[in-house]
């Protein structure tokens, strides 16, 4: 009986090292894709990432959905109303049948940047692939002056909750 229980301790924690480390290993490629992308003359301090989640595929990134939305995009007007509609009924049929997949993991993260023109805060959602890859979407940026230290570590405790819960929202 000890043995079983010593077994279940020891797989509990092994499992618990292994999900953060890969969370870690998830953070550290995001920071050095951000690093890589910006301009030299930038300089990047990370402020706070989410907790990871799974990332599923979306019928709007088909390309099916997004030949459909360009079509209807370059119609002009009310005169081809029913044109329009017809869109809209073949938009709403892919939506219907779709079956959304399993795609990587989500993560969101913010950091500072200080830039030619100021500082700026970026908050972006990334999703990192089984092989690696990553894809970024949803870019934010606002400019920030620069508050003091004090502050500073207050408003990284905030981001790092309200990112942590942004994260659950889809």
């Amino acid at each position: 009986m000890k043995e079983r229980i010593v077994l279940f301790i020891s797989v509990f924690f092994f499992m618990c090292s292994c999900s953060n480390t890969s969370e870690m290993g998830i953070e550290k490629l995001v920071s050095n894709f951000v690093q890589s992308s910006l301009p030299e003359t930038w300089t990047y301090e990370p402020i706070a990432y989410s907790v990871t989640d799974s990332a599923m595929s979306k019928v709007e990134d088909t390309k099916q959905y997004q030949e459909l939305v360009e079509a209807q995009a370059r119609l002009d007007s009310s005169f081809i109303h029913d044109e329009t509609i017809g869109y809209y009924e073949e938009m709403k049929k892919l939506k219907s049948k779709f079956t959304p997949h399993y795609i990587g993991k989500k993560i969101i993260h913010a950091y500072l940047c200080s830039t030619n023109f100021g500082d700026s805060l970026f908050i972006n959602t990334y999703i990192v692939g089984a092989d690696g890859d990553i894809t970024k979407s949803n870019t934010t940026s606002v400019y920030v002056s620069s508050p003091d230290s004090m502050r500073m570590e207050s408003t990284k405790k905030q981001l790092k909750q309200f990112l942590d819960e942004a994260v659950k929202w889809k």
